[in-house]
């Protein structure tokens, strides 16, 4: 396998496994995040049901009277907070309950069950004092006093964090008898068990990442090396198409292939064309059956192989008659090699083949541009010369002019 073969195979590899990955990943990490995202919304759903449920336990009126400082007294924001420290305290998730008040453009705190000693929690926590101001974090802030107003129920978009862990927070409205709003409460929610599940199922989506990446490089390399199987059957049908079966020289089709390529040499300047055939190749099959021709045919395939020089291209053109083209063949160079082709098969044979001789007709082009139709009629002539004047030799035509030699 030549590193060629290999550049190819990792270059399908590769572009076959980016495919496959993005699929896979797409069918994967799409349907993920959608339910990722889902379970934010649920999350941030119940964290508006239970800001709606705190609110619903204030007494709207009362804690009207605790936003202005001539309506406070201890009894009243006491009285105020109970309900809300008895709400708070039946919800661990939750690590603050309190209530607030928008006065123009800035916010205060009301009531904050973190003040209640009767408040049972395992979060230890600081209590904002009545009419603290508040300040929202910059990355926080946006049209949340504004959706309040308009009496929707808000909840933070995204986690917030603090030095007490990760939470969402959820405000609503609260009401007083007349169904006016009279300040709003706020529910820091705490995401200790969901952010858990999450890490849960965030180990369980990398893992089906990890999964869907290496089913990919599975699925990429079977296609590079299934693609490059058919790619090599292809090329084995060409090359089978381009061969002799029984020789396994080139045949018609590949030898003219070949000449095209060996004629556009720029380095070639004088090209030899050897036609060959076995003389009375009709006899050897009549009296010793075909056979016995076959090997003729095939013993003849070796001494071409034999004799020919490298890079010389050497075809059986069908039946008993072949062809070789000899790039960068001058004519004293074509009848040496017509003389050792000639010797090779004169020279007794050790597997006791039906003796045959072979006639050989060369021409020679001695000039750029080389034209194989006229080498080849030139060559054909020669060859039908040779058989004329007795076999068993070479006949070279030279501009058209045939010099026999036995």
């Amino acid at each position: 396998m030549t590193a060629s073969t290999l550049q190819f195979r990792f270059r399908s590899f590769v572009v076959s496994s980016l495919v496959v990955a993005g699929v896979l990943l797409s069918i994967v990490a799409i349907p993920q995040w959608f339910s990722r995202q889902a379970r934010l919304d649920v999350l941030r759903s119940h964290v508006g049901q239970i800001a709606k449920l705190a609110a619903s336990v204030v007494d709207g009126d009362l804690h009207r009277e605790l936003l202005t400082r001539s309506g406070y007294s201890p009894e009243r924001y006491a009285a105020a907070l109970q309900p809300l420290v008895k709400f708070h305290s039946a919800n661990n998730e939750i690590f603050y309950v309190y209530t607030m008040v928008a006065i123009g453009t800035d916010t205060f705190f009301v009531l904050d069950t973190a003040n209640s000693p009767q408040l049972r929690s395992t979060h230890e926590l600081r209590a904002s004092e009545y009419m603290e101001p508040f300040k929202l974090r910059s990355e926080y802030e946006g049209d949340w006093l504004q959706q309040l107003a308009a009496g929707n129920t808000w909840v933070t978009p995204n986690f917030q964090h603090d030095d007490y862990g990760y939470f969402l927070t959820g405000h609503s409205p609260i009401r007083d008898s007349s169904g006016q709003m009279a300040g709003f409460v706020g529910v820091d929610f705490n995401l200790e068990y969901y952010l858990a599940e999450e890490a849960r199922f965030r180990r369980i989506e990398i893992a089906s990442l990890a999964a869907a990446l290496l089913m990919s490089l599975l699925l990429g390399y079977l296609f590079a090396r299934n693609q490059y199987g058919l790619k090599k059957q292809v090329r084995l049908h060409y090359e089978s198409s381009m061969q002799d079966e029984l020789t396994s020289l080139l045949n018609r089709r590949g030898v003219l292939q070949a000449v095209s390529g060996a004629l556009a040499m720029p380095s070639a300047t004088t090209h030899a064309t050897l036609l060959v055939d076995i003389d009375h190749f009709k006899s050897i099959n009549d009296n010793y059956g075909h056979a016995a021709g076959d090997a003729v045919i095939a013993r003849l395939a070796s001494a071409l192989r034999q004799c020919i020089r490298s890079g010389d291209i050497a075809s059986r053109l069908g039946g008993d008659e072949f062809l070789i083209l000899a790039p960068n063949c001058d004519l004293a160079g074509a009848e040496q090699l017509a003389d050792r082709l000639l010797a090779c098969v004169r020279a007794p044979d050790a597997e006791q083949l039906p003796p045959y001789t072979i006639s050989i007709g060369i021409s020679v082009e001695a000039h750029l541009g080389a034209d194989f139709d006229a080498m080849y009629r030139r060559a054909d002539a020669a060859l039908y010369r040779a058989k004329a004047d007795g076999k068993n030799r070479y006949v070279v035509c030279v501009n058209a002019v045939t010099e026999a030699t036995p």
